[in-house]
């Protein structure tokens, strides 16, 4: 973007032409989401006209300040799609994203050119990185040699399972993760398998047969219980594989094995798995490093680029629909929101890739700082969320006050030579006049301006602050489109030192503008003036909006100064190559200070006010119900259910009349599947039962026609089988969902190919007594069709099991959640937000804001996944009402993002003066009354979930309480003195936020009220019967 090739002409050029959808290649690609164009505005052309002034900009990349003439609302250029539709000969370098610089072809042929656009694909590169893995695994069937290296087993194709597993795809960090856990999972399996097999040897030997298979019976099923639980613990996609690959080792050394001959132990099992499990990992990390590496670092700077770009465009549209007077929730914001929470998602995982690459190269400052960039965007993120809902806010106004006032007619404004109608008739004017019109419209109309009503005071504001606002957006679009790296494929560093002094200089000048147009707005003979209670209200509000976006965006600028000198800290350390190992020294590592903050038992404390203790915890009977309590927890439950559900499937391979039959219809590979597929609700067990199923299907299917065409050839078979993973690995890596059946339809074949021909090479004296499927002459359609009825045994006992022990449905779970969320969240809003407390080492006083957003955060992505869980399930009663459950999340996510929009602004100056105390204390009543009501209303709603019943009206009203705070307020702002120095019209912009905020909780309160009673319909007579 910016550089030695640097236009300045060209950004002065996009800033007076209003060209808001260059700033970011995601607008460029959803063109048709970002145009608003054909959506009439809310805007007079009046205001349209009032806008085309003269304002200052501050150039990101030199600094300068500049003034152009530009016209905010001018749409010809705001719909992207009609760029698009330019002529060739109108579109040049200037009209690229800055993050996609154009590159001139190096080659000329076609056809090279053609065979290169291939093979730079990284969906084809994927696909092909990932199948030339499973290639090379197959081998390790298919070759003589390798498979004579890996011992007699006949579970070879694990080689290729594991590939599966751990495809040669992941970024170097994530590959380095994997093997970690692997090793873990491998080294506890085999240590279980070793200490149980040799405590049941010995009772085997002393003819104690019973008690050996009670002994692998009960530890191998309490161990597979175990893996389950810590599987649902640490809950990562690496961690549960790595448990799948233990799970399998168990069940094949301890099950499988010890049902047949438990009187030794298995070394020879082991080490073949040893070795299996090894030569798939040094495959797949091969195949990894050496064939088009992917590092997690370079992936984590190109989704620093994605961030800063769907930033930059939240911030374009923000910002246009505050001064259009336009609805946030437009299908162009919604679809950037998504992008935006999706990008978050990953940064977070991209770091945590990043670590393993990171750490053991001796970079760990490094690792420290993109960390630091990482919340540094995670914030910004959230600042961006709260600036949409300060939009939101102005537009609820707007709508109230539409329809509660009628329509002046604009003769009778007109005729006002100071209002503010005749201000933008004379800024209509000003633009066919000249530069002296300009200033004596500066200097005289502008002092005596007069708003006639509340809805004035935003047209008011946005004339005096809106060319600066505009300016301030575009200085800090300019910077997130210049950060924080270059476009290469390494994604370089680039140098962004000096965008910190434009940052600076372009805040300072919004600031003043911002303090002019704040007291433009109080000055107002209506703020001053004797007027009736319900316009006295509308002016706070509408000013208190005003003054919430801009401190919001002044927030935001904040942030991003803070991101600025973060990246330049990152480069500095990158260019210094320092290398440091302190991880490793664990005596030196330094406790971390916890800060205290306020929990849910410090609000629930101070609600309660008294503390009973009507139950001692020191009897017995307390510490017993205390200890049980245990068990009532979801994961401790699951991992019960899976080692019960284990037992029953295990008990068959010990018992001497179902043994062969075990045996025969592979038990084994069910017991393997019912570990693998059981989730903690019954619809994360049912969501991929139906591709289980037809991927398993598929697979034996394929793999017998496979097959019987070649007829056993080894040649033939290991070209199939790479021909059969390339769709297969497609469905893995690139479908959004479901992308686990391209991985049962590859582990069936794997199930049947490759141990058919394991068993072909096999003399007859290795092979089992037990075997009935041919031996070495494999019958393909019987390994085949027990393998398909083994794993679905295992799928159906799952399902069963999930019914029939600790039932935990997805649905009851999300009413259950909800209902707690919604308490939890009024509990904390009734601890109040703009409570404070004195530093004893500075006896100063700092605002205390909303704490413990944390686990209210965590809830709601819990809350997701099981929505996405709960349609699943079986349910007689009717399909799930999944729309109306997105639209009570959705409700619910908005009031925590207003929740976050209160910290923000606490947190940016959270100490106290003497006189913001004074007003604190003087609106205690009102504020306790707000959040006594609010929380009732949370309270109810909480309570209706539960208990399945529709509330027929809102419980509580907090109009009168807010209206007196507000009141209250503009009493103390038009005093001359409240105390010891003034107080400035900045000091009042927290408390009308406050108030706005306490708005927007409730309108959406409204809206739960009305989706629980969508939810639950009309109340049945039944319903109330005990």
């Amino acid at each position: 973007m910016f550089g030695a090739g640097y236009d300045y002409h060209r950004d002065i050029n996009a800033f007076e032409q209003n060209d808001d959808d260059r700033s970011s290649p995601l607008n460029i690609l959803s063109a048709d989401t970002v145009g608003s164009r054909d959506r009439p505005s809310n805007v007079s052309d009046l205001m349209r006209n009032g806008l085309n002034r003269r304002s200052s900009v501050i150039m990101a990349e030199t600094g300068k300040r500049v003034q152009r003439t530009f016209s905010f609302f001018d749409d010809r250029t705001t719909n992207t799609s009609e760029l698009l539709l330019q002529s060739p000969t109108s579109v040049n370098e200037e009209d690229v994203p800055y993050h996609h610089p154009i590159v001139a072809p190096k080659w000329s042929d076609p056809w090279k050119r053609r065979s290169r656009a291939v093979m730079s694909n990284p969906l084809i590169r994927g696909v092909l990185k990932a199948s030339l893995a499973y290639f090379m695994a197959s081998l390790a069937v298919y070759c003589k040699p390798i498979s004579r290296l890996l011992g007699s087993s006949d579970s070879k194709h694990l080689v290729c399972t594991v590939v599966v597993y751990f495809p040669a795809t992941r970024t170097l960090g994530s590959m380095i993760e994997s093997i970690i856990f692997v090793v873990m999972a491998l080294s506890f399996a085999f240590s279980v398998s070793v200490m149980c097999s040799s405590v049941s040897s010995a009772f085997y030997n002393q003819e104690e047969e019973e008690i050996c298979y009670g002994i692998d019976l009960i530890i191998s099923c309490s161990t597979l219980g175990m893996i389950s639980f810590m599987k649902q613990r640490v809950n990562t996609q690496n961690f549960n594989t790595a448990c799948s690959l233990a799970a399998i080792s168990l069940i094949s050394c301890l099950i499988k094995d010890g049902s047949r001959d438990a009187s030794i132990v298995p070394w020879s099992k082991i080490q073949s798995l040893f070795l299996i499990v090894s030569l798939g990992c040094v495959l797949s990390v091969a195949t990894c490093y050496l064939i088009w590496p992917t590092s997690a670092e370079v992936e984590l700077r190109q989704k620093l680029n994605e961030t800063c770009d769907i930033l930059s465009s939240l911030l374009r549209q923000s910002t246009n629909k505050f001064l259009r007077y336009e609805d946030i929730d437009s299908p162009d914001v919604r679809h950037l929101t998504q992008a935006l929470k999706k990008n978050t998602s990953s940064l977070t995982e991209s770091l945590h890739h990043a670590k393993f690459e990171l750490v053991p190269m001796g970079k760990e400052m490094q690792y420290h700082v993109l960390d630091d960039l990482v919340s540094s965007s995670l914030k910004l993120a959230m600042d961006i969320r709260g600036l949409m809902r300060s939009v939101e806010m102005q537009w609820n106004l707007l709508q109230e006050k539409e329809s509660s006032i009628p329509e002046v007619d604009r003769s009778t404004l007109a005729s006002d030579p100071n209002s503010v109608y005749t201000l933008f008739r004379s800024g209509d004017s000003m633009m066919d006049g000249s530069s002296r019109a300009q200033s004596l419209i500066n200097e005289d109309s502008e002092d005596d301006v007069v708003a006639s009503k509340p809805k004035e005071l935003f047209d008011l504001f946005v004339y005096y602050l809106g060319p600066s606002m505009k300016s301030f957006a575009f200085t800090m679009r300019q910077i997130l489109d210049g950060i924080p790296f270059d476009d290469t494929p390494e994604y370089a560093n680039r140098e962004t030192s000096h965008y910190s002094r434009s940052l600076l200089l372009a805040s300072e000048l919004f600031q003043q503008s911002h303090s002019k147009a704040l007291g433009k707005l109080y000055e107002q003979s209506m703020f001053k003036e004797d007027t009736d209670f319900k316009n006295k209200i509308d002016q706070e509000e509408v000013a208190a909006s005003c003054g919430n976006f801009s401190e919001m965006l002044l927030e935001f600028s904040r942030e991003l100064d803070r991101y600025l000198t973060i990246l330049n800290d990152y480069k500095e350390l990158c260019e210094s190559e320092e290398t440091s190992y302190d991880f490793l020294k664990f005596w030196k590592r330094k406790s971390l200070k916890v800060e205290h903050k306020r929990t849910l038992n410090e609000a629930l404390s101070r609600m309660q006010g008294v503390k009973t203790d009507l139950n001692p915890k020191n009897t017995f009977s307390y510490r017993l119900w205390s200890a049980s309590r245990a068990f009532q927890r979801v994961d401790i439950q699951f991992g019960l259910r899976v080692g019960l559900g284990a037992f029953a499937i295990a008990l068959f391979a010990f018992l001497d009349k179902t043994r062969d039959k075990f045996d025969d219809w592979r038990g084994e590979w069910a017991l393997v599947t019912y570990c693998i597929i059981m989730n903690k609700s019954l619809g994360g067990t049912t969501m991929t039962v139906k591709w289980r199923f037809l991927g398993t299907f598929i697979g034996a299917l394929s793999a017998y026609l496979i097959w019987d065409f070649f007829e056993g050839n080894v040649y033939g078979l290991a070209l199939a089988g790479w021909l059969m993973c390339l769709p297969c690995f497609y469905i893995i890596l690139y479908w959004k969902e479901n992308n686990a059946f391209g991985r049962f339809i590859l582990l069936t074949y794997n199930l049947t190919v490759l141990y058919s021909y394991t068993m072909s090479l096999k003399s007859p004296e290795n092979i089992p007594d037990y075997d009935d499927e041919g031996g070495g002459n494999p019958i393909v359609f019987e390994i085949a069709f027990h393998r398909f009825i083994g794993v679905s045994a295992g799928v159906l006992w799952a399902i069963i099991m999930t019914l029939m022990l600790f039932p935990n449905s997805a649905r009851s779970r999300i009413r259950r959640g909800l209902s707690l969320l919604w308490l939890r969240m009024g509990i904390i809003w009734n601890s109040d937000p703009l409570s404070f407390e004195r530093d004893p080492d500075t006896s100063e006083y700092r605002l205390v804001g909303i704490r413990d957003t944390k686990m209210i955060h965590h809830i709601m992505s819990e809350l997701e996944v099981l929505l996405k869980q709960a349609p699943k399930e079986i349910r007689l009663k009717g399909p799930f009402p999944t729309k109306t459950y997105e639209k009570l999340l959705k409700s619910t996510s908005k009031v925590i993002d207003v929740f976050e929009n209160l910290n923000v602004m606490i947190d940016l100056e959270p100490l106290l003066t003497e006189n913001e105390r004074v007003v604190l204390n003087h609106i205690k009543a009102e504020r306790a009354e707000l959040e006594n009501r609010v929380f009732l209303i949370f309270y109810m709603i909480a309570s209706a979930m539960r208990l399945g019943f529709p509330l027929v009206r809102k419980p509580a009203s907090t109009e009168n309480a807010k209206d007196r705070m507000l009141a209250k307020l503009s009493d103390m702002r038009n005093r001359e003195d409240s105390g010891s120095q003034m107080l400035k019209n900045e000091d009042f912009v927290l408390f009308y936020s406050y108030t706005l905020i306490t708005t927007i909780i409730t309108d959406e309160l409204d809206k739960l009220i009305y989706l629980v009673g969508e939810l639950f319909g009309v109340v049945a007579e039944d319903t109330l019967e005990l």
